[in-house]
């Protein structure tokens, strides 16, 4: 067997990810009332770097909990400055290389009704909050505020949660329209996601990687639609946003697919045997932002893709598994790095086991959609296949509300 370019280091900024397999942010929901770790916050993060992936995220960490998505997630705040310390420490003691990047996140519109639901632009829903322009500004400073925090922390990095149709998407959409400078044309939605970059330099060093996970939404007047109304794809925008991240000196991009719903099942974003062939609409996604940009993309969708035991059409296993897909990918330039987020939660060793060979021994993700099921409902999440805390969890919320089975 030929060597895997997925082994191969990649340099990002002023630092060097050992490998090219990431384990993107997945939220959990299980820190404390303060936004902190909890144990099980950090036996999550032990497990993830005994994995030796070449980058690990850490979970959208929130700018403020007056907005946030999830009653235990975690905070990026002043205070939590020690409590995110714990986590690098943590990635440290069994692994030195994997570059650590914090998501960090306002959720906006995506906030819970235990907090202050706010919207970019009108809803016609009066009962949320339409944010005036010096919120918006305070908020870019919150941003900046946490990017100092992790940096204080140890973090190598942030991601600037600009997906998802949580508030840095929302803003970005066509369907925005502010009319203070804010909304309307490409370069008023682009000026907040600008001007917190300035900020954020303003606060952290030279040596720290800055970046942004993009997402093309699936929704009436979302990222990536031809209008305010539209569902009609026209990607213009959406490679302009990410030239756009490269000429503000940002040091790398993730590319993502998502339906931006509000509490809906995520099929597009994740791609399940309802919906198997949507894989490829993040690798075509990835690469046109590859072919757009100098800087280090990294790509999404792989962990439907298992052992190649899937329903994408194909001829046998080999040709449709996770291994054939990434370094496929590489080969051809297609993407920089491959992530996976729902499979590092069914085998936190799933990138060391990949490296040493040991194929037969990964617990593959099933794709069931347990763990976000799980969040979504505001229990901790986790894999509800293999690990028994998360299935009893699961079973119960099936006896509760009605679930479907896995």
């Amino acid at each position: 067997m030929k060597p895997l370019l997925m082994a191969e280091p990649i340099r990002i900024h002023k630092k060097t990810a050992p490998n090219r397999i990431v384990y993107h942010p997945m939220e959990c929901n299980d820190a404390d009332e303060n936004g902190n770790p909890t144990d099980a916050t950090l036996e999550r993060y032990r497990r993830f770097a005994e994995g030796m992936p070449g980058v690990i995220f850490v979970e959208g960490c929130k700018v403020t909990k007056e907005s946030h998505g999830r009653i235990c997630d975690l905070g990026a705040e002043p205070h939590n400055i020690e409590g995110l310390r714990r986590i690098v420490e943590t990635i440290r003691e069994e692994n030195q290389d994997t570059l650590i990047l914090f998501q960090i996140s306002h959720d906006g519109r995506r906030s819970g009704s235990f907090s202050r639901v706010v919207s970019v632009y009108p809803t016609g829903d009066s009962s949320i909050h339409v944010l005036t322009t010096e919120e918006l500004v305070r908020i870019e400073d919150m941003f900046a505020e946490s990017a100092w925090v992790v940096e204080q922390a140890g973090g190598d990095g942030i991601d600037i949660k600009t997906c998802n149709g949580y508030l840095g998407s929302e803003i970005l959409r066509p369907a925005n329209n502010r009319t203070d400078g804010y909304g309307g044309s490409f370069d008023n939605r682009t000026r907040f996601f600008r001007e917190t970059v300035g900020k954020i330099r303003s606060r952290v060093s030279s040596d720290f990687i800055l970046g942004a996970r993009i997402s093309r939404e699936v929704i009436p007047g979302g990222v990536g639609s031809s209008g305010a109304h539209s569902c009609e794809e026209d990607l213009s925008e959406f490679v302009d946003f990410a030239r756009l991240m490269e000429r503000e000196g940002m040091h790398y991009v993730s590319v993502h697919v998502s339906n931006a719903a509000y509490f809906a099942e995520k099929w597009v974003q994740m791609p399940t045997d309802k919906n198997p062939e949507d894989v490829f609409v993040h690798f075509r996604l990835t690469r046109l932002i590859k072919e757009a940009v100098g800087l280090p993309v990294m790509g999404a969708g792989y962990s439907y893709l298992k052992n190649g035991k899937n329903k994408l059409s194909g001829d046998g296993p080999e040709q449709k598994s996770f291994i054939y897909w990434a370094e496929k990918n590489l080969e051809e330039h297609n993407t920089d790095m491959v992530g996976v987020g729902r499979q590092s939660f069914a085998d936190p060793h799933f990138a060391r086991k990949v490296f040493e060979g040991k194929l037969d021994e990964i617990r593959y993700c099933r794709t069931c959609q347990g763990c976000f099921r799980l969040v979504t409902y505001q229990e901790r999440s986790g894999c509800v296949v293999y690990d028994a805390r998360y299935r009893a969890a699961y079973r119960k919320l099936q006896e509760k509300i009605g679930l479907e089975k896995i």
